[in-house]
């Protein structure tokens, strides 16, 4: 590498026991312990009042030092920085925007500036932290993930079973009694509808390779009924468009003459009817009654999705460009009984700060996003979509919430790129008269 920096030797994060729990925590952290869940701890996460730590993630202030940890064990922490945002200029540029988007929130628009470190500054830390993970650990991180996906499914089916929650259900200091839909670890039931989905969409994309076929098939089972008893309509139609999609190309490169495995088209042919009859008992028992009820009588909600567009009306050119009133967003807010938020993510953004500052900030996100696609498999481009255009539906990233992290986080542990220990590739016969050779190697144990 001719002038400029020079790419660091040492493996990043390091091998050790305590970055490897580190990272650990930082995973379990960021899955287990919801806004909600701090809420219901007494904390000032989303409330006026507290000391400042009480307005950041736990999970976000550990990530932050864990990558000051790992850092250390580099012979050069500032080289090693340089080098990872010169080689992901996106989130460099992500970066920059946030940085400016929270300067004009404090000396623009007045608006409080600590939710950007949870919804949008976690993501860039997770990234770094778990882009490059070694093989083994890459693995150990699958499983983790896995379960911990698989746990928050399985909490929320029986959340729904027995009509009671972990963490109570709030919004704006109101504690929601009347919805059935659970909240399990991830909180909200539209995070949890989201995350689900994404997780979905990850197993039929090639995640499963790290679990045994049996497990795999009861993970993606469990998860699908989880999004039902988490009650996200926008989620469950855009997921189930998408896997049909998916399908669909299969069947073409299929008919076309891919290759296949036998294995699964007999698995297939065994499944569907004992799906099937699982799916009549389950809907002769009621379990779909409440989620199809909520698409024909959702309180109001897609009314709101229509009537925050009524909020440009009020608001001068002039001001929408730039630096729109965040007092007479509040009243207008009001006004149309939006109080629980504008339930998209773009147009509260533009609403909130501006357009040209909206509209700079989301090229930055473009920019990060395509790192993260850079750095994972193909088919990632396609969680992504899904995940904003769930959040095209919902407050999701324009609250503060750790929803963007724990996606980023999936992404770069189910989705990672085939390394040489994942999958060998293809061998020249001399190659493989070489390999048939037995030989007796003790794997080496790498902790997390």
């Amino acid at each position: 590498m001719r002038g400029g920096l020079q790419p660091e030797t040492q493996h990043f994060p390091p091998d050790g026991r305590l970055p490897g729990l580190g990272l650990v925590l930082v995973a379990v952290l960021f899955v287990v312990i919801s806004p909600l869940a701090l809420v219901a701890l007494g904390l000032n996460y989303d409330e006026s009042g507290g000391s400042p730590l009480e307005k950041v993630h736990p999970a976000t202030l550990l990530s932050f030092a864990v990558l000051g940890v790992s850092a250390l064990y580099v012979r050069n922490p500032l080289t090693g920085l340089l080098n990872g945002l010169v080689a992901y200029p996106g989130t460099l540029v992500f970066l920059i925007m946030i940085g400016l988007l929270i300067v004009h929130s404090i000396r623009v628009v007045s608006l409080p500036f600590t939710f950007f470190f949870d919804t949008f500054l976690a993501p860039v830390v997770v990234f770094f932290l778990f882009k490059d993970l070694r093989d083994q650990r890459a693995r150990r991180f699958a499983l983790l993930f896995h379960t911990l996906m698989m746990v928050n499914a399985c909490i929320g089916i029986v959340e729904f079973a027995i009509a009671d929650r972990i963490t109570p259900l709030v919004a704006n200091g109101l504690v929601i009694d009347d919805d059935w839909r659970s909240t399990a670890l991830l909180g909200h039931p539209l995070a949890n509808a989201s995350l689900t989905g994404a997780y979905l969409l990850t197993l039929a994309l090639g995640a499963a390779r790290d679990l045994p076929r049996p497990l795999a098939i009861g993970g993606f089972v469990i998860a699908s009924a989880g999004m039902v008893v988490f009650g996200g309509r926008a989620s469950s139609v855009l997921l189930l468009v998408m896997l049909l999609g998916l399908a669909a190309v299969k069947a073409a490169a299929i008919a076309r003459g891919a290759r296949f495995d036998a294995r699964t088209i007999i698995f297939a042919l065994l499944a569907v009817p004992i799906l099937s009859f699982t799916l009549i008992t389950l809907a002769e028992a009621g379990f779909f009654d409440l989620f199809v009820e909520r698409f024909f009588d959702d309180r109001g909600s897609a009314s709101t999705r229509v009537e925050m567009f009524e909020l440009f009306k009020h608001i001068p050119l002039s001001e929408l460009l730039l630096a729109p009133d965040a007092n007479q967003l509040a009243t207008l807010r009001t006004v149309y009984g939006l109080d629980f938020g504008i339930e998209s993510f773009w147009v509260s953004f533009v609403l909130s700060y501006g357009l040209i500052p909206g509209l700079a900030f989301f090229a930055g996100l473009l920019f990060f996003c395509r790192d993260i696609i850079r750095v994972t498999r193909r088919g990632s481009v396609w969680i992504l979509v899904f995940f904003f255009a769930v959040a095209s539906t919902s407050v999701s990233l324009s609250a503060k919430t750790p929803l963007f992290a724990i996606l980023v986080l999936m992404l770069l542990v189910l989705m990672r790129r085939q390394q040489a220990g994942d999958q060998p590739p293809e061998l020249t016969p001399s190659v493989a008269a070489l390999r048939l050779r037995r030989r007796n190697r003790t794997p080496a144990v790498t902790p997390f």
